[in-house]
C-alpha cells in the first residue's frame, strides 16, 4: 500500500513538473510577443553608442534638474513612448 502511494505521489510530482516547465514556455513566447509588439523597430539608433549617448545625457542632467525630478520625468516619457508604439502598431494591425 505505501508502495503505491509513494509512486502516485511521483507521478503527481513529475506530472506538476512538466506543468510548470509548460506554463514557463508559454510565458517565455507571451512576454516575447508583447516585447515585439512594445519595442521599437530595429535601426540604426541602437547599440552601445546609444546608450553611451543615454548615459551622458542622464549624467549631464540629473545634477541639473535633480534626480527624483529626472526619474519621474523620464517614467512619464517611457510610458508615453510605449503607448504611441502600442497606438501605432494597433493602428497598422487594423
Amino acid at each position: 500500500m505505501r508502495r503505491a502511494r509513494a509512486l502516485e505521489i511521483l507521478d503527481r510530482k513529475s506530472l506538476l513538473a512538466a506543468r510548470a516547465q509548460f506554463d514557463r514556455a508559454q510565458m517565455t513566447v507571451a512576454v516575447h510577443d508583447i516585447r515585439t509588439v512594445v519595442s521599437p523597430p530595429s535601426g540604426r539608433a541602437q547599440g552601445p553608442m546609444a546608450r553611451n549617448g543615454a548615459a551622458l545625457l542622464i549624467g549631464l542632467a540629473a545634477p541639473l534638474v535633480g534626480p527624483s525630478r529626472l526619474g519621474r520625468w523620464l517614467r512619464i516619457a517611457s510610458w508615453t513612448l510605449a503607448a504611441i508604439r502600442i497606438a501605432r502598431n494597433w493602428r497598422t494591425m487594423r
